[in-house]
């Protein structure tokens, strides 16, 4: 500033106001190197202008380059000085616009977005946040874990069985088997065998290695004699010691090589490159600094209400209510700068919400950019599948082939050069696709993140980076962010990193003071029968939760045993309950799939045909275990089998559920957290029948576990397992099956009289001892309770076996059950009776076979 030119007088007079007989310059430097924010933005438009707000004196300036040359200094030119009070909490702020730019990083990269600075240089101009250094400390140490798994897991295989696509109607076959496809019978020609799709791997493991790949990871396959490509393992069966590899490769998978599970570096740097621009303010991350250090700050949308003439805008008869409206308004009107949450509890319609904003948007502005992204490419496969045939609009689905569901494989484009990129107005591409892909330098007018809930900070922020305005929509009350080992280590050694781990951005956000007008909760639930979204009401939501009129004109889908909706299947007390654990401490217990496969049987004969049905478990293992014994059984209905994880986002009539938790000490594991309870129990339409030991489960966590078991026990749902897996009583003289509680007079007697002849009972003499024991037979009944003269402690152990018979053939009564043990089939008198087997289970060795029939089935559990 030259002496004598306005802006020198009026800073002569600021500094004699504040520091008399100071220099003017001298207080001037004192009070800019205070200065700790930097924000640079860029305008076409505006020539290279800067403000300097001090406390009580704003500049406005010119941008010069530095007289050294240094890339890191700027030269400012001040053009004016105004004395202003400052902002309101006293910040000092230094705000920076110009035409390109003018500051870079010594070390860094310069751009025309100036978002790529090194972290070393932007941590020195940034104000520390807590919670931007917890993030980035999480994604070194996610870095360091992913390159060791990477070196530990690499796992080799010494057999591959294909499965290849039909280039028809994309079903999966195996060539070794079929010369028609299975499914829609087209004959495979020569083409088909010299260049075949491969579309999934089944690789056999070496009996002597371990398995230490872990489900849905990204993996990279390197036969020895093939070309490598890359996959998802969809499954992992350490029983058979296989590994199920998705993919979409025309190579071989070869006879012998390794997996290995894949890093993607790429995303890595994007997550550095977000969070240092974040550190510096860029004027490009300004939402993403509001999200992740002040989220109280978010700026929400005007909006006008829907008019009632658009409040029809269901489809499938139902009727939209004023959340979804506000929530469909708020999505619609969101401009740049802006930011909205909305919360979708189970069945309130999140995505019919987001699928209705997104025809707004495009009917009123059909060259405007939408990006949909989400932690799943089920959920994005899910918005873009109900959006396809919208009118006006250009999809492109941004994905590998194998990540892709057929139903909207015609939108995928994963070639940078395919014009379609250019052409779309709606781009649909998972997080980590959207932050290391063909799209990452793009500029969107809206990012919507559906199933918020599941993304954690550093995976959402990459993604949301690329838009103007921001929607996240979920609910942090079910499933929280995925977890595995290596999410583990990292908070055994560094605790302060849990909140981060275990809670979503949404969430963060949501309880962080996010203004009311930024936010918004669906309360209208369309899925589930009232019995069902009472609890589940209660439970989760405070009872915030109402029943849409579709809903509320549920009836009860069948009978006894399960007269109601809401049921709890008690293991509590019963023979074998207890849960168990696999290779590598896999968790399951066969007590409740015997339980589950008589509760599934027992709802597949009496629930209309027409509903559909699905078992959810809690573990893996479980998961494993249900297939494989309910497999050898043959339904009227398909029953879908998974974890509770791979069931979020999905709905079924009729839900049974697997808690597999049974334990003396009350231990429940991730039990304990109630997302996972309330997604389960939420994916039923009509029926839920959850198993469990409620003594174990209600030690572990009462006022969730207990709160279920009260809610079955009030509507009549609670019923003990024994009920189930105890033998079916037969009516006198044959007849077929008799329902529990029916009949069982003339079947005790019956059974009585068959236990009499087998043990040769004749008058008043005792049976005899059966062939080559040593024991005299005397006339008249043994005393009870006193053992023989000259009886071993064997004989005298059958003896009590056989008195424990008689005793409870007798004291059975009509229409009672044995309250704490299961009815045993007794057997010659020398061996100790067995328990009741389900056909095709494994029990000491020995195979109960299964007939084919259901009656056959019946009949050979009765005997």
């Amino acid at each position: 500033m030259p002496d004598g030119s306005d802006a020198m007088v009026v800073l002569d007079a600021w500094a004699n106001g504040s520091h008399p007989g100071s220099d003017a310059r001298t207080v001037f430097a004192e009070r800019i190197s205070e200065v700790g924010h930097v924000s640079v933005s860029f305008s076409d438009d505006e020539p290279s202008r800067l403000q300097l707000d001090l406390p009580d004196l704003s500049l406005q300036c010119v941008a010069q380059p530095s007289t050294d040359g240094a890339r890191e200094h700027l030269g400012l030119r001040v053009e004016s000085i105004r004395p202003t009070q400052g902002t309101p909490d006293g910040t000092k702020l230094l705000t920076i616009t110009a035409r390109e730019p003018v500051v870079t990083a010594a070390n860094g990269v310069a751009s025309d977005t100036f978002r790529l600075l090194d972290w070393r240089t932007a941590t020195q101009r940034a104000a520390k946040s807590e919670a931007l250094f917890a993030t980035l400390k999480l994604v070194e140490s996610l870095e360091r874990a992913e390159k060791q798994r990477a070196q530990t897991q690499r796992t080799r295989f010494d057999g591959a069985r294909e499965f290849w696509r039909c280039r028809n109607c994309r079903a999966l076959w195996r060539p070794d088997t079929h010369e028609r496809c299975p499914s829609c019978g087209r004959e495979f020609t020569q083409a088909d065998w010299r260049q075949p799709e491969v579309g999934k791997v089944e690789f056999s493991v070496p009996s002597g290695e371990s398995i230490n790949l872990t489900a849905d990871a990204a993996v990279l396959v390197e036969p020895e004699d093939e070309p490598n490509f890359v996959g998802r393992v969809s499954r992992i069966d350490h029983g058979r010691h296989t590994v199920e590899v998705i993919t979409r490769t025309f190579e071989h998978a070869g006879s012998e090589g390794t997996i290995t599970p894949s890093f993607n570096k790429a995303l890595y740097q994007a997550k550095r490159s977000v969070l240092a621009s974040i550190a510096t303010r860029d004027f490009g991350v300004g939402l993403l600094s509001q999200l992740l250090v002040a989220p109280d700050s978010v700026v929400a949308p005007h909006y006008e209400e829907l008019a009632p003439e658009d409040a029809g805008w269901l489809t499938e008869g139902m009727v939209s209510n004023a959340p979804q409206n506000r929530a469909v308004a708020l999505l619609s009107e969101l401009t740049a700068g802006e930011t909205v949450f909305i919360q979708g509890p189970p069945g309130t319609g999140k995505t019919t919400v987001i699928v209705e904003a997104i025809k707004r948007r495009l009917a009123r502005n059909p060259d405007e950019r939408i990006l949909m992204t989400s932690h799943s490419n089920l959920a994005v496969d899910n918005a873009l599948e109900r959006l396809a045939g919208t009118a006006g609009l250009r999809a492109v689905r941004v994905a590998r082939a194998e990540r892709v569901h057929p139903a909207v494989e015609r939108f995928r484009c994963d070639d940078e050069d395919d014009p379609r990129l250019l052409e779309a107005n709606c781009y649909f591409a998972t997080c980590a696709t959207a932050a290391t892909s063909a799209i990452t330098d793009m500029n969107f007018d809206i990012v919507i993140l559906d199933e918020a809930n599941k993304a954690r900070s550093d995976e959402a922020l990459p993604a949301l980076r690329l838009g103007s305005a921001l929607a996240l929509v979920g609910d942090h009350k079910q499933l929280p962010p995925v977890e595995d080992d290596a999410l583990y280590g990292i908070v055994e050694i560094d605790p302060g990193l849990e909140d981060l781990v275990n809670r979503s951005l949404f969430e963060q956000c949501w309880d962080g003071g996010l203004p009311e007008s930024a936010r918004c909760l669906l309360t209208i639930q369309h899925r589930m029968h009232p019995d069902i979204s009472r609890y589940v009401s209660d439970a989760s939501y405070e009872g915030q939760l109402d029943d849409a009129p579709e809903v509320k004109a549920y009836d009860y889908v069948t009978r006894k045993p399960f007269p109601v909706a809401l049921h709890f299947v008690d293991t509590e007390g019963m023979r074998g309950g207890r849960e168990r654990r696999g290779p590598g401490g896999a968790l399951r217990n066969e007590a409740e799939v015997r339980v589950a496969a008589q509760v599934v049987r027992l709802l597949d004969e009496r629930c209309p045909r027409e509903l559909t049905m699905a078992v959810i478990a809690m573990y893996a293992e479980q998961v494993e275990r249900l297939r494989q014994a309910l497999g050898r059984r043959k339904f009227k209905r398909s029953v879908k089998i998974d974890t509770v994880d791979s069931f979020e986002g999905r709905e079924e009539d009729i839900v049974v559920i697997s808690l597999v938790r049974s334990n003396e000490r009350g231990r429940i594991g991730f039990l304990r957290v109630p997302n996972r309870l309330n997604v389960a129990i939420s994916r039923a339409k009509r029926l839920v029948a959850c198993i469990g030991d409620s003594a174990t489960l209600r030690s572990g966590e009462e006022s969730m576990y207990g709160q279920l078991v009260e809610h079955a026990r009030s509507s009549g749902g609670w019923l003990p397992a024994l009920e189930l897996v105890q033998p079916p009583a037969r009516r006198r003289g044959g007849g077929g099956r008799v329902e529990p509680g029916e009949g069982e007079e003339q079947g005790d007697a019956a059974r009585r009289r068959r236990r009499r002849r087998r043990r040769g009972r004749r008058g008043g003499q005792r049976p005899e001892i059966a062939a080559g024991a040593e024991q005299p037979v005397t006339d008249g009944p043994a005393e009870p309770g006193r053992p023989q003269q000259g009886e071993g402690g064997a004989r005298r152990r059958r003896r009590r076996r056989r008195r424990r018979g008689r005793g409870q053939g007798q004291g059975q009564g009509q229409g009672q059950i044995q309250p704490s043990q299961p009815q045993m089939q007794t057997g010659d008198g020398d061996t100790p009776p067995q328990p009741v087997v389900l056909p095709g289970e494994v029990i000491s060795g020995a195979v109960v076979s299964q007939p084919a029939p259901p009656s056959s089935m019946e009949s050979a559990a009765s005997e």
